[in-house]
C-alpha cells in the first residue's frame, strides 16, 4: 500500500527540526536555571539587634551571619573601591554579620567580580560596605541567597537620619 504522508516527502533533516527545537528549548531552560547559581554558603542565622545612629534608635534590625572565605576583609565607607577603607573584618568564616545588600559599583579581586555589596560594622565600630567577592559560595556577580536587599526599616520614633546600612 503506497503512502503519501508528508513525513515521507520531507527531507530527513527537516523531520529533525522539531527534535532540534525541543532540545534547544530544554538547553535554554537549563541554562536559565543555572545562570542563577545555587549559593552553597548563604547568609544564615537571622537575629535582631538594636542600633543607635545619631541619637536615633533602630530596634529589631535583622542581621545575618555571612561566611567569608578569608579574614582581614576591608570595609569601605560607601559601596565603591574608590571609597576610603573605614575598617576591617579580622576573621573569616562565620564570625561576621551583615544587615543588607545592594547592587552598586563593580569590584574585582583576581578572577572574582561582583556588583553586590553588604552593609556591616567593621571590627573598629565603623559602619560601611563589604564587596561580596569576599563571601563564600555563589558565583561572579550574584547576590547572597540569604541576605535581604535593603530589608524593611524599623525605626524607634523617627527614621532621621537614614542609618548607614541604607545609604
Amino acid at each position: 500500500m503506497p503512502s503519501n504522508s508528508l513525513t515521507q516527502r520531507m527531507p530527513a533533516w527537516r523531520r529533525l527540526l522539531p527534535v532540534i527545537a525541543g532540545a534547544a528549548l530544554l538547553f535554554a531552560l537549563w541554562g536559565a536555571s543555572t545562570a542563577s547559581a545555587y549559593d552553597g554558603s548563604p547568609c544564615h542565622h537571622p537575629r535582631n539587634r538594636t542600633f543607635t545612629w545619631h541619637g536615633y534608635s533602630y530596634p529589631n534590625t535583622t542581621v545575618m551571619t555571612c561566611p567569608l572565605w578569608r579574614g582581614k576583609v576591608p570595609v569601605y565607607e560607601w559601596s565603591s573601591s574608590a571609597a576610603p577603607v573605614v575598617g576591617y573584618l579580622r576573621y573569616g568564616g562565620n564570625a561576621n554579620w551583615f544587615v543588607a545588600e545592594k547592587w552598586s559599583n563593580y569590584y574585582a579581586l583576581g578572577r572574582s567580580v561582583n556588583h553586590y555589596w553588604a552593609s556591616t560594622m567593621a571590627d573598629n565600630g565603623q559602619w560601611g560596605w563589604v564587596p561580596e567577592v569576599f563571601f563564600s559560595g555563589g558565583r561572579n556577580d550574584e547576590d547572597d541567597r540569604g541576605l535581604l536587599l535593603r530589608p524593611p526599616l524599623t525605626c524607634g520614633g523617627s527614621c532621621k537620619p537614614i542609618p548607614p546600612w541604607y545609604q
